[in-house]
């Protein structure tokens, strides 16, 4: 076995036991009829979204911690060109950030410790080290997931605005 493949094997190891010893994220997606990109938004989004947050939480929260997000809307970064022929084909512009509105309530020990709601955009997605040559859909989204999440729960970090 490769270096390489023990490193991945031990990594997944670490990140499972995390989260399973550690904090819980529950992630819905509500009214996703009336969400910017309407209907037509990518199919996969929510499934990527939700694992990458509940990652999000192994790393950030602390055990016995609590925390619900709730989607409220997506538009993700570009602008979708489905509408105009088969392909899944998005366009990138400094006009089409990826934007999400989350409301999110965390509990410690089941005590409330943070809610509220938020609306996150990256103004400048495209100028994110690396995300260019990516090959992961939502990139972006995902960017600047992680700068909300690492910014509002973080150790030491954690306010209610």
């Amino acid at each position: 076995m490769s270096i390489a493949r023990i490193i991945t094997v031990a990594s997944a190891i670490v990140i499972l036991g995390t989260a399973s010893a550690g904090a819980a994220v529950k992630v819905i997606f509500a009214n996703t009829a009336q969400y910017t990109d309407g209907t037509r938004y990518d199919a996969s989004a929510p499934d990527a979204i939700r694992t990458h947050l509940q990652r999000l939480g192994a790393r950030y929260l602390q055990r016995g911690d609590s925390l619900t997000v709730t989607v409220l809307d997506l538009d993700l970064a570009g602008y979708d060109m489905s509408s105009r022929g088969p392909s899944r084909l998005r366009v990138l512009n400094g006009a089409t950030p990826p934007k999400i509105r989350v409301r999110y309530r965390l509990e410690r020990h089941h005590k409330v410790v943070a809610a509220g709601e938020d609306a996150l955009s990256d103004q400048f997605y495209l100028g994110r080290p690396g995300a260019a040559s990516s090959s992961d859909a939502f990139e972006y989204e995902k960017s600047m997931l992680d700068d909300w999440f690492r910014d509002r729960f973080a150790a030491g970090r954690l306010q209610a605005r």
